[in-house]
């Protein structure tokens, strides 16, 4: 139960969010995230670290962590299109810095929870992630933060808790911004 709450804690899940709603217990959620479901095309797909690296309709790469007990993903490969259903990564923190500020990062927490959705497994895993970036993007229709992760990776935070939209007015692209966050997180990956 203690895991299960750190985990919704550190997501900032909310209360509307299918799977977490029907895992029980359910803990009370805190903060804010953005439920995204779309057809991609798998670019690549890390099995060790269950990381996996779709395009977009848009031509935009997202790289989701893929929860612990989310079946197929060993029957994904480059090249396959597939449906997916993920939490956008979503700011916990942010703090404008000077512009000579180094780029870096580390991984602050990990958890992870499994249940049943339907009679079928699921389960989501998510890391907070600090790191120092630079922004690359303000997307105001989006509510969402874009800058290169510390993998080098394009990264986008969605910044929808009542308490953090104002970085969607304080941010420009160039600035040098310390940022907490959790990663994407994969509930559901099927294959086409």
């Amino acid at each position: 139960m203690k895991l299960i709450k750190t985990l919704i804690v550190s997501l900032g899940m909310t209360a509307a969010l299918p799977l977490l709603a029907q895992m029980q217990p359910a803990p009370p959620p805190v903060g804010e995230a953005q439920l995204i479901e779309l057809t991609a095309t798998v670019e690549d797909v890390d099995a060790a670290e269950r990381l996996l690296t779709v395009k977009g309709p848009q031509g935009r790469v997202v790289i989701v962590r893929v929860g612990p007990d989310v079946p197929n993903l060993d029957k994904v490969s480059p090249g396959d299109e597939v449906d997916v259903v993920y939490y956008r990564a979503a700011l916990q923190q942010a703090e404008k810095l000077d512009a000579s500020a180094e780029r870096g990062g580390t991984v602050t927490e990990e958890a992870a929870a499994a249940g049943t959705v339907a009679g079928m497994p699921a389960g989501v895993a998510a890391r907070t992630v600090r790191e120092t970036v630079e922004v690359l993007d303000v997307d105001q229709f989006k509510k969402a933060i874009a800058f290169r992760g510390m993998n080098g990776r394009y990264q986008e935070v969605s910044v929808d808790a009542p308490h953090l939209k104002h970085w969607l007015d304080d941010l420009a692209k160039g600035d040098k911004v310390s940022v907490v966050y959790t990663e994407a997180v994969a509930v559901k990956v099927e294959p086409k």
